[in-house]
């Protein structure tokens, strides 16, 4: 994994000031996926340090995350409506409505509650965008200083014992999977 650190050194050196547009260009993809966030933030932490990687991955995301809103604030609709009953839609709108910014600020502290599609279920719902933005804005900041600065931490450990961090990493990994799994099984009737 030292090679991992070289390589990715000589990669940002090559890239000069354009890493810094490359970074948030990545974590605004992932906002977009159904992918986690958390692999690209500790990245940045690792890269850029705690704070030009906290500020490169809150970024990001809010870019990502507005981006996502707008398009299903658009489009969405009628797409959901070829899916599910105008009922269905309806209802998911006065649940959105009935929860207010309240609402919407504690599920983005929620871990278990996919970024992603709070993004366009948001603009599914027609949620206000000044809610939405500065919900989000407030509601991520944690997450992202926290992620970028596990991965400065992480890259320190992994720089003075690369054995202890993968093994660190690895646990994380098959804990989340074994977490993740357990968390799709259907409950036993």
């Amino acid at each position: 994994m030292d090679l991992f650190f070289a390589n990715m050194e000589v990669w940002l050196a090559d890239l000069g000031g354009l890493a810094y547009v490359v970074a948030p260009i990545v974590m605004v993809g992932v906002s977009f996926l159904p992918l986690p966030a958390e692999a690209p933030a500790l990245a940045n932490g690792m890269l850029f340090g705690p704070v030009v990687g906290s500020m490169i991955t809150w970024s990001g995301a809010m870019a990502g995350a507005w981006i996502s809103y707008e398009i299903a604030g658009r489009w969405g609709r009628p797409i959901a409506r070829r899916f599910t009953s105008e009922e269905v839609v309806d209802r998911i709108d006065r649940g959105a409505e009935k929860a207010g910014w309240w609402g919407l600020l504690v599920l983005r502290f929620v871990p278990v509650v996919a970024f992603t599609a709070l993004n366009w279920g948001a603009g599914l719902c027609g949620v206000p965008r000044w809610r939405f933005l500065w919900t989000t804005a407030l509601g991520i900041a944690p997450g992202a200083i926290l992620f970028t600065s596990s991965g400065v931490g992480l890259g320190a450990l992994w720089r003075r014992s690369p054995a202890l961090a993968g093994g660190l990493l690895m646990l994380l990994i098959i804990g989340s999977a074994i977490w993740a799994l357990r968390k799709q099984k259907p409950a036993a009737t």
